[in-house]
């Protein structure tokens, strides 16, 4: 009963007619091609697609392709519940995933439910998909993916948040050397900078990561930093932090080394 989400593959009527049968059936992940969305939002195969917007979606797999096809349509966000393991987190999605989906058994979908009567949803506008990166030590670099006002104002000040100390002393040597030449250089140089931030701060930030050797691990939506750092520990109870909410990690817990995705 797996169907592919991909705009060249056609929906036979013996597909639809199973569909309707597994109408009561969460749909999951059943494979990820090397290149598709659902890579860029680190989902996973097996991962459980439990809710849109709150409510419980059990419907079958080409209606939840055609939802995505229209919040695409309507560059609009779908805010997903996700179930991994016993581990539920919300994913803001606005395409499709261009994954093949399947259908759970009875057994899985009434232990997904559980866990989704646990899991409280709140209003989508409320929500921001946040990225984590986690280095080989276990060390998270969490960071919402909205615009911040601040990267184009105050680059120096943005730099210093996210404790990107190298890009910090670049950009004041940038201001330092303008400033000696004229005061109409460094005009123009903070206005270079702030239109640099401006357009890549996003890919700044995660590139720097990159760059300080954290690799791209998971993708949620949360409605704070807080409630972001809450799934990053459940996912992995040894993640640490450098301004934590959730506290150190258990030191009780069982060591063991994370695994790197492919990117």
């Amino acid at each position: 009963m797996a169907e592919f989400d991909n705009d060249s593959e056609s929906t036979s009527s013996n597909s639809s007619m199973e569909s309707a049968t597994a109408s009561n059936l969460f749909i999951k992940i059943k494979s990820i091609p090397r290149v598709a969305y659902a890579r860029d939002l680190r989902l996973k195969e097996g991962d459980i697609i439990l809710a849109n917007d709150g409510k419980i979606f059990s419907q079958d797999i080409n209606e939840f392709i055609e939802l995505c096809d229209q919040a695409q349509d309507s560059e609009q966000q779908l805010l997903l519940t996700v179930c991994r393991g016993e581990v539920v987190f919300d994913l803001l999605v606005g395409e499709r995933l261009g994954v093949e989906f399947d259908y759970c058994d009875a057994e899985s979908s009434s232990a997904a439910a559980l866990l989704f009567a646990k899991h409280h949803v709140g209003e989508k506008d409320h929500y921001c998909n946040y990225e984590a990166l986690r280095d080989i030590h276990r060390h998270v670099v969490l960071y919402d993916t909205r615009y911040s006002s601040v990267a184009t104002i105050a680059p120096p000040i943005w730099l210093m948040q996210h404790r990107a100390w190298e890009p910090l002393v670049a950009v004041c040597a940038a201001y330092a050397t303008s400033f000696a030449v004229h005061w109409a250089v460094f005009l123009i140089t903070s206005l270079l900078i702030a239109i640099y931030f401006h357009r890549i701060q996003f890919r700044l930030i995660r590139n720097y990561s990159l760059f300080t050797e954290h690799y791209f691990w998971h993708v949620c939506a949360a409605r704070s930093t807080a409630e972001a750092q809450i799934v990053c520990r459940q996912l992995d109870p040894k993640c640490n932090f450098d301004y934590s909410h959730v506290g150190p990690p258990d030191t009780n817990l069982t060591e063991s080394a994370p695994t790197q995705q492919p990117g």
